[in-house]
């Protein structure tokens, strides 16, 4: 424990020492990220906490980098470093999405540990700590069994190791397309091994159209995604939409992905967001993630948020959720549970 923080904390002052001496050839390094503490209380659900009440935070450090070369490419990167209590398995900071870019007249090519194409389609807007997506609700409310509602149908890729390009925009069109070629840091040590087992091939693309109508702003998506994992094909679909008109936003995504043996994931979610003025904004968001195993019995999670945002000033913002927390699973009737929670406290961004 005391080694990787001494680790961390070595790391954090080089980058500071870097951004003060850096000679004038080399790349611009910036530091930026959030820090945030939260109090709560969530009812126990289906686990036995030892108290309702609870006091949490998470934070997390950005290394951004970037240069223009004489012949006119940008070159440019992101590290990011959970920095809060570190991972539950081995209590050290990590560092969680690494890439760097190329970026031109041709669109912009990315390598690294970073989201795949399908990823970028969109999600819902909303305030406060407690939201819908991959949602911190069973952080307060025990929800052992719960499924995890989620839009970036990246079919089991995540952050691994892969090269995406990003298309220049034309008019209203965008589009990404991604290319994974095995889970790097899976069962063959860490990023920089050939992979034996586990999954490879995975490919990913997402197609955009955005525009305006009066004096709304509106955009559609739709990404695909599918990868082998040597013994199945999984793929899967998603779509999101968002539009926007004077104080309100809506928002809204649908996905599924196919486990290629006869199980199915499909989420669903919606948010509206009301911004009442330019410090102070509200909003209400709905999801619900179903898995359809082959046996024919649906395991389900709703959980439903209304949130709160005060900007204080100095990039430090009051926040709060009022939630619910729903499972019904046909699998294990135990689980069942409509519970709620109650969160507030502070978000700084610097």
């Amino acid at each position: 424990m005391v080694k990787s923080k001494l680790l961390a904390s070595t790391i954090i002052v080089a980058a500071a020492a870097a951004v003060a001496a850096a000679p004038a050839s080399a790349a611009k390094l910036k530091l930026g990220g959030y820090y945030e503490a939260w109090v709560g209380m969530g009812a126990d659900g289906n686990k036995d906490h030892v108290n309702e009440f609870d006091v949490k935070h998470d934070s997390e450090i950005n290394f951004d980098w970037k240069q223009k070369l004489k012949n006119g490419l940008t070159v440019g990167g992101r590290m990011e470093m959970e920095a809060g209590t570190g991972g539950a398995a081995t209590g050290a900071n990590t560092f969680d999405e690494t890439s760097m870019y190329v970026k031109g007249s041709f669109g912009k090519i990315q390598l690294g540990n970073n989201d795949p194409a399908a990823a970028y389609v969109g999600s819902v807007k909303g305030v406060g700590p407690v939201g819908i997506v991959k949602s911190d609700a069973g952080d307060w409310v025990g929800m052992s069994g719960a499924e995890t509602i989620d839009n970036d149908n990246d079919v089991g890729m995540g952050d691994n190791q892969n090269i995406t390009y990003f298309t220049p925009k034309m008019g209203n069109i965008s589009a990404i397309v991604s290319y994974m070629p095995d889970a790097s840091g899976g069962t063959d040590s860490d990023y920089d091994d050939s992979e034996t087992s586990g999954d490879r091939d995975g490919i990913s693309a997402m197609v955009k159209y955005a525009g305006k109508a009066g004096g709304a702003k509106y955009s559609f998506a739709m990404g695909y995604s599918q990868v082998d994992t040597g013994s199945v094909t999984e793929d899967g679909w998603n779509m999101g939409v968002t539009m926007s008109s004077g104080a309100y936003t809506f928002a809204a995504f649908s996905a599924e992905e196919d486990t290629g043996s006869g199980a199915k994931n499909t989420d669903a979610g919606a948010s509206v967001k009301y911004q009442m003025n330019k410090s102070t904004a509200v909003s209400l968001q709905y999801g619900v993630a179903v898995n359809e195993a082959t046996n024919g019995n649906d395991d389900e999670t709703t959980i439903v948020t209304a949130g709160y945002s005060k900007k204080l000033g100095g990039g430090v913002s009051l926040e709060g959720s009022i939630f619910n927390a729903d499972i019904d699973n046909d699998s294990d009737s135990s689980q069942n549970i409509s519970e709620m929670g109650i969160v507030g406290g502070f978000k700084v961004k610097f």
